[in-house]
């Protein structure tokens, strides 16, 4: 018995999909007389995620971003930080200089978090030292690009430090190289 039978061709072929965009550019123009438009627009790529997501490209990208977090976590780690989940759903808004979402919670409102900073602060006042967290991240700013988010995933630290705040600009430093490192041995 089929529940739901497939459709006779695929909106897009993961072959297709898989060529690089300065690729596709150039065989569409040289193709077109033809009828063979193998470029795969982003409206098409959208529509129908769980088949774009099948290409190297898209893999590749969800694979490096959990290393990348894989990679900060182990960094820090290994300096003693202490990681920490903090509340994404917040009574109110947490931060000055940035929009915020407003939600419906139960019958009252609440905000989504626009950063883990003031939850960071306050594990430190209380002599955790050294802390990070990695969580989703949401900022309600009306952009005109493309290319803002108002939801990302955050790799937040904070510290104390003894002396100078050189301390903290060597464990960033040496937390780039180990990222960079990792990525380049463990991923290439």
């Amino acid at each position: 018995m089929v529940v739901s039978a497939s459709e006779a061709r695929l909106p897009l072929q993961i072959e297709d999909a898989s060529r690089p965009d300065s690729e596709s550019a150039h065989n569409e123009s040289a193709n077109d007389c033809e009828g063979l438009n193998i470029g795969v627009n982003q409206d098409t790529r959208l529509n129908n995620r769980v088949l774009d997501l099948r290409t190297p490209t898209s893999q590749a990208i969800f694979r490096i971003e959990a290393a990348v977090g894989k990679l900060f976590r182990d960094s820090l780690e290994s300096r003693g930080f202490v990681e920490i989940h903090t509340p994404k759903i917040i009574p109110a808004a947490s931060e000055g200089g940035a929009n915020v979402f407003e939600v419906t919670y139960f019958k009252g409102k609440a905000y989504l978090a626009q950063s883990p900073q003031l939850y960071k602060q306050m594990a430190i006042a209380a002599d955790f030292n050294r802390v990070y967290t990695v969580g989703a991240v949401f900022r309600a700013e009306d952009s005109n690009t493309h290319r803002h988010l108002c939801e990302f995933v955050g790799l937040d630290f904070e510290m104390a430090f003894e002396y100078h705040y050189h301390e903290v600009l060597d464990v960033i430093g040496s937390l780039f190289v180990d990222i960079f490192k990792g990525l380049q041995s463990r991923y290439a």
